[in-house]
């Protein structure tokens, strides 16, 4: 079995397809976060991508808004997380709540722990 990717490369990946998904350059992805030239905005995407960096938090949230994604699809921790984060994603928040109820209840029926963790 091989071994799980590291948390950056998971990250790299997911840029990288929903970067593609949107037609976009790397140049014009690091334009969303401030970088102006070709010269600096590529390299840095590359980098993301590639798995050799992660952007901090707030160029996170600049990089999903611009590809129209949550910014947890980047960090779930397998693809059907991932797929489950970005469908709930789109949803209504009523029909979020609505899902939800659904998840739990399918959950309990598995004998499931569905309480959030709490103090």
């Amino acid at each position: 079995m091989p071994a799980p990717l590291a948390p950056a490369h998971t990250f790299g990946r997911r840029l990288r397809e929903a970067r593609l998904a949107k037609g976009l350059t790397q140049a014009a992805l690091g334009a969303t976060l401030g970088l102006d030239e070709e010269n600096s905005a590529a390299p840095r995407i590359s980098r993301y991508e590639r798995g050799d960096r992660v952007p901090d938090l707030e160029s996170m949230e600049r990089l999903a808004e611009a590809l129209g994604l949550p910014v947890a699809y980047f960090h779930a921790a397998n693809d059907l997380m991932a797929e489950t984060l970005l469908v709930m994603s789109r949803l209504a928040p009523e029909q979020q709540r609505e899902l939800l109820a659904k998840v739990r209840q399918y959950a309990k029926s598995k004998g499931v722990d569905t309480e959030p963790p709490g103090p």
